[in-house]
C-alpha cells in the first residue's frame, strides 16, 4: 500500500513539473540535532525533503536547492555545511531557474576565500548581498539580449547553516520559520524572514523616492513584492534585489526550518504549518508501523518528504491557486 502511495506521489510531483532539485544525500548513522567534537565545535546533522503543486498556474515557475552537504573544502573547523533555498518566480519561470542554478555556485567561490570558520562568519552578510547582487545583474544581463526582452523576476529565500548557525538572506515574500518546541506536547513557529512588500513603511518609501508609485498594494499598480531578483522594468522604480540577513543560534529545542513561497502562507499561518507537519509526520509513522521495515534513514526521509507534499497539496485544497513549494530541513531528531 504504501509503496503504492509513493508511486503515486511521485506521478504527481512529475504531472506538476517540479523544480530543478539539487541534493548532495549522504548516508548518515548518528541523526541527533547536535554533535560535540573533541575540538568543541558544534555540527548539526540535517535531513531536507521538499514538496511542491503546480496549483492553477500553467507552469511550475518556482525553483528550489537542497544541499545537506555544501562543501567548503578552505575552511578548517567545519562540522556541518548546508544550503537550502527556495526562489518564487513571475512573469515565467526563468529568473527562479537562473537563481538556483547561479546562486550557489557564487557563494562557494566566495566563500573559498576564508580559511576560518571566523574569516567566514564575519564576511557572511558581505557574501550574500554581493552575491543576490551579481545573480541580479547576471539575468538582467541576459534578459536585455533576447528580444522581447525577458520579464521574469523571483524572490529569494536562502538558508546556509554553518555549524549549529544558522544565516538566512531573503528578498521578497517567501517565508523561513523555525519550529522550536516549547513543552512536551507544544511548539512555537519562529519567522527568520521580513516579507518585503510595498505596504510596509520603508520599502514604500524607498519606491516613491525613486519615483515609483504603489496602487492596490503593488508597485506601479503590478508588481506585489519589493524586492526580487530580475524584474528589470521595475528596477527604475525602487525595486532592490539586496537581502535582509539575519543570524540564527539553533538550539536542542528546534525541531526543523520550514522555507516556502507566498503560496503557503496565504493559506496557513506560521503556527498552523508547523503544527500541521509534525502532526501528518505523526500520521505517517503510524501508517507505516505496519508496512515493510526500511533503512532508518530511508524511513525517516519518506516520512518528511511525504509530509512535505501533503502540506503544498492542502494549501492548494484551501484555495490557493498558485505555485506551492515547501522545504523542510530537519534539525532534530529525525523522527516524527
Amino acid at each position: 500500500m504504501r509503496k503504492e502511495e509513493n508511486r503515486k506521489n511521485e506521478e504527481q510531483n512529475e504531472r506538476d513539473e517540479g523544480p530543478t532539485n539539487k541534493r548532495a544525500k549522504e548516508e548518515q548513522n548518528d541523526m541527533s540535532l547536535t554533535k560535540r567534537t573533541n575540538d568543541g565545535v558544534d555540527g548539526v546533522n540535517v535531513l531536507s525533503v521538499c514538496g511542491w503543486r503546480k496549483g492553477e498556474r500553467e507552469e511550475m515557475q518556482d525553483a528550489h536547492v537542497l544541499d545537506d552537504h555544501f562543501e567548503l573544502s578552505t575552511v578548517v573547523d567545519v562540522k556541518t555545511s548546508a544550503f537550502y533555498a527556495i526562489f518564487d518566480g513571475h512573469a515565467g519561470r526563468r529568473a527562479a531557474q537562473f537563481a538556483a542554478e547561479r546562486l550557489p555556485s557564487i557563494l562557494k567561490t566566495k566563500f573559498s576565500t576564508c580559511k576560518t570558520v571566523g574569516e567566514l562568519e564575519s564576511g557572511l552578510k558581505k557574501s550574500f548581498v554581493d552575491g543576490y547582487r551579481q545573480v541580479d545583474e547576471q539575468f538582467l544581463a541576459q534578459a536585455r539580449r533576447v528580444r522581447p526582452t525577458w520579464k521574469d523576476g523571483t524572490t529569494a529565500t536562502t538558508i546556509f547553516l554553518l555549524n549549529s548557525t544558522v544565516y538566512c538572506a531573503n528578498i521578497g515574500d517567501s517565508r523561513a520559520v523555525v519550529c522550536r518546541k516549547k513543552s512536551s506536547d507544544t511548539v512555537v513557529a519562529l519567522q527568520l524572514t521580513v516579507d518585503h512588500s510595498p505596504l510596509q513603511f520603508d520599502e514604500r518609501m524607498r519606491i516613491q523616492k525613486a519615483g515609483g508609485t504603489v496602487r492596490d498594494g503593488r508597485i506601479m499598480g503590478v508588481l506585489e513584492v519589493s524586492r526580487s531578483i530580475g524584474d528589470g522594468q521595475f528596477k527604475a522604480h525602487g525595486v532592490t534585489c539586496i537581502p535582509d540577513v539575519k543570524k540564527f543560534s539553533i538550539t536542542p529545542e528546534d525541531r526543523f526550518i520550514l522555507v516556502a513561497c507566498d503560496g503557503l502562507w496565504k493559506t496557513f499561518s506560521n503556527q498552523e504549518a508547523v503544527e500541521y507537519v509534525l502532526e501528518k509526520t505523526k500520521e505517517t509513522v503510524k501508517a507505516e508501523k505496519s508496512s515493510e521495515e526500511e533503512t532508518l534513514i530511508d524511513s525517516r526521509y519518506s516520512v518528511w518528504e511525504r509530509t512535505a507534499g501533503e502540506l503544498a497539496a492542502e494549501s492548494v485544497r484551501r484555495g490557493c491557486g498558485d505555485n506551492v513549494s515547501v522545504i523542510i530541513v530537519v534539525l532534530n531528531d529525525a523522527h516524527a
